[in-house]
């Protein structure tokens, strides 16, 4: 197909898209923009090694599940499934099914029984070609047991209420939020009608190249890779300015992506050094025990760290740790806690004070 063809094809199924989302659901314009964008990207998927998931997310009767059949129309290879009553090991060979195509997940807030979050990694591993693979106990009709692989790489779009427990899916997944407004009607979108079959007959089998894609400026590169598909495809859309009026959103999930990472085990090691060289509203740079830490990120965020790793991350930060009194010690010094704020990209007040101190600035 060229390229011209190409483009034809996706934007009529995007104004069809656009039309139904307006008829069916409440979404805002640049909402619209994420669902469409995102699902036709989806036919791009044989070329891809990654591809960010949708979370739908908003309260009952909102468009969600709307959203989800429109979704199904026009993606590429869609397979519908829903977590209720549904085993991990079903979930995972459902994947499997999906291979390079879309699955739409109702019901995604948690799997059935899955009390350790096994279902967010296996999205997790879904989002990369990589790592969509697992390996499984087969017996054959020779009653010998084989190794066999099943490999689960595709698009995933959830209908969800909850937010993710890991946080790293957040930085893979491109969110539309939905609000309920009660001053309008809504149709029900109907697949069998005959201009929405035209579009959806065309888009089987239908794919296609993403084309090459500039970062925007300010933007994470973390955050460009989720977006990217959907920006490539507005282009191929003929939507020159969405780029433009996704900008804001992409910035404030770069500043997200920094806040995200600042709770990371070594994030988290160095918010407590900072809170104990402040303690008394001056800096104090002190010795710092170890359980000292320990007991800081514990009480302030729920995490469990080792005094052992304490001290390896404090070292990898750029502190000095030594043996006082019969107790191992951070040593804190103006110098190294500003070296390992900037390392860490992590801002506060106080340090920006102690900085400009430092350095003598007005």
């Amino acid at each position: 197909m060229s390229e011209s063809e190409i483009r034809e094809t996706l934007s009529k199924a995007a104004e069809a898209m656009e039309l139904a989302l307006s008829s069916s659901t409440g979404l805002g314009a640049m909402s619209k923009n994420l669902v469409t964008y995102w699902t036709l990207a989806t036919h791009s998927l044989p070329y891809l090694g990654t591809f960010p998931l949708l979370s739908l997310s908003g309260k009952m009767g909102t468009g969600k599940s709307q959203t989800l059949r429109i979704i199904k129309t026009f993606s590429y290879k869609p397979q519908s499934l829903s977590l209720r009553n549904m085993t991990l090991p079903a979930i995972r060979d459902e994947f499997a099914r999906c291979h390079e195509g879309t699955a739409i997940i109702e019901e995604a807030d948690q799997a059935w029984k899955d009390n350790d979050s096994t279902f967010e990694r296996l999205l997790s591993d879904r989002y990369q070609r990589d790592s969509a693979r697992s390996a499984l106990k087969e017996q054959g009709t020779d009653k010998v047991w084989k190794t066999s692989e099943r490999t689960y790489f595709g698009a995933s779009v959830l209908h969800r209420r909850i937010p993710f427990n890991d946080a790293a899916l957040d930085g893979r997944t491109v969110f539309v939020r939905f609000r309920a407004d009660h001053s309008r009607r809504y149709g029900e979108f109907v697949a069998a009608d005959p201009g929405i079959l035209e579009i959806s007959k065309r888009l089987t089998d239908f794919t296609f190249r993403l084309p090459e894609t500039e970062q925007p400026q300010n933007v994470a590169a973390r955050v460009f890779c989720t977006y990217m598909p959907l920006l490539a495809t507005a282009n191929l859309c003929g939507d020159r300015g969405f780029g433009e009026r996704i900008l804001p959103l992409l910035v404030q999930e770069t500043y997200e992506l920094k806040e995200a990472q600042s709770s990371e085990p070594d994030g988290l090691v160095l918010r407590a050094i900072v809170e104990s060289v402040f303690s008394e509203g001056r800096a104090d740079f002190a010795n710092i025990k170890f359980s000292s830490i320990t007991d800081s990120v514990w009480k302030n965020h729920r995490f469990v760290l080792h005094p052992r790793q304490v001290g390896t991350i404090a070292r990898e930060l750029g502190f000095s740790t030594k043996t006082s009194h019969g107790v191992t010690v951070i040593v804190p010094t103006p110098a190294a806690l500003l070296k390992a704020c900037k390392e860490c990209d992590y801002t506060d007040e106080a340090v920006e004070d102690l900085k400009a101190k430092l350095l003598n600035l007005p």
